[in-house]
């Protein structure tokens, strides 16, 4: 085994000292950390997953009971739709007769697709930590960007998703020693190294984080709302349906679908897409009760910054604005923007007769 001598060497030592006695001293996230491990290691154990059901599974990855890891739940429906799969994927990843590379090759094999659409390494590194704590990090979008900033990610050219997680855990595991900290607490400080700091609620949970952008984004009416902060699931959920599908396809990235609410520096995308010919990206924003010259405002944003720091050569950005009905003043915003489109959506609701 190469034993790796490695440091946070472009972070302030001072600084992660000062994070690790944040976390250790603090006896909440002390008492999660420890609660959150027995409850679903325990759970997922193998010898359990035979009685592991969509509720449990579903339960996992929300915030509120993980303690740890959000936004992990939006594809929930497509993940557990078939329960015996997903339990049978379980198994393997689980299995420590069989080496790590083996089992990730398994279910993330290199010339075809995942195993279960939607089961990335935001959901099964959190799992093989939780079921296997000293032996397994936590590999995500926030982990990558926290181990780049501080200068130790490794190359990953030409490497398979097995490849690269295998070569990102002894990373972690190395620093754990290093550090003393755990590797679920290693996870929350590489997290804020991204960040660039803790989250507020975290240092001060008295104060109440600042809503981004909140004149910008306040609803002229609120009448689709409810239904459109449900279409974006469903969109994703269904994506094989639509019209869409045949010419785009949401990002995706190790497994994950990173193209729901894609994190850039200057706001979260709805949906972000690429042709399948990986000529065209293409932004997806929906209404969502916000104003019409917001909506085209951050799409705009959102479109010149991958233009800027996404598309390599000859390669070109779209947006699409989503709506539940026509309107007039996006009609009239969009009119001289060439590539940006408006697309309207309907919902049938029928009721029938129940018995008597």
């Amino acid at each position: 085994m190469v034993i790796f001598f490695i440091t946070l060497n472009m972070i302030d030592p001072q600084k992660i000292a000062e994070w690790k006695a944040l976390i250790q001293n603090n006896a909440q996230r002390r008492r999660d950390e420890e609660e959150v491990i027995k409850r679903y290691g325990t759970m997922f154990h193998p010898a359990n997953l035979d009685k592991l059901t969509k509720e449990d599974f579903r339960s996992f990855l929300l915030p509120k009971n993980n303690k740890h890891w959000d936004g992990i739940h939006r594809q929930v429906n497509m993940i557990t739709e078939d329960m015996g799969k997903l339990k049978e994927a379980l198994k393997v990843l689980l299995d420590e007769t069989r080496s790590l590379k083996d089992r990730l090759d398994f279910l993330f094999p290199q010339n075809g697709n995942n195993l279960i659409k939607g089961l990335g390494r935001a959901i099964i590194t959190p799992i093989l930590m939780v079921v296997y704590p000293d032996k397994y990090g936590v590999y995500n979008n926030k982990s990558e960007e926290g181990l780049k900033t501080a200068g130790l990610l490794p190359d990953f050219k030409r490497k398979t998703f097995a490849e690269k997680y295998i070569a990102v855990n002894e990373v972690l595991k190395n620093l754990s020693r290093q550090y003393g900290l755990t590797l679920w607490q290693l996870d929350e400080i590489i997290g804020w190294i991204f960040l660039g700091n803790p989250p507020i609620d975290f240092t001060h949970p008295e104060e109440k984080p600042i809503i981004e952008e909140l004149e910008e984004e306040q609803a002229e009416a609120y009448t689709d709302f409810g239904l459109e902060s449900h279409l974006e699931d469903f969109l994703v959920e269904n994506w094989e349906k639509l019209e869409l599908s045949k010419e785009y396809e949401i990002l995706e990235q190790d497994g994950d679908i990173i193209g729901q609410q894609y994190i850039t520096p200057v706001g979260r995308l709805d949906l972000l897409a690429k042709s399948k010919d990986g000529k065209e990206w293409l932004v997806i924003e929906l209404k969502k009760g916000r104003s019409s010259d917001a909506v085209v405002g951050q799409t705009l944003r959102y479109i010149g910054w991958l233009k800027e720091n996404m598309t390599k050569d000859g390669e070109t950005v779209k947006g699409l604005i989503v709506t539940g009905e026509d309107d007039d003043k996006l009609k009239y915003s969009l009119r001289t923007v060439d590539n940006v489109k408006h697309m309207t959506y309907q919902v049938n609701f029928t009721l029938k007769d129940g018995a008597q």
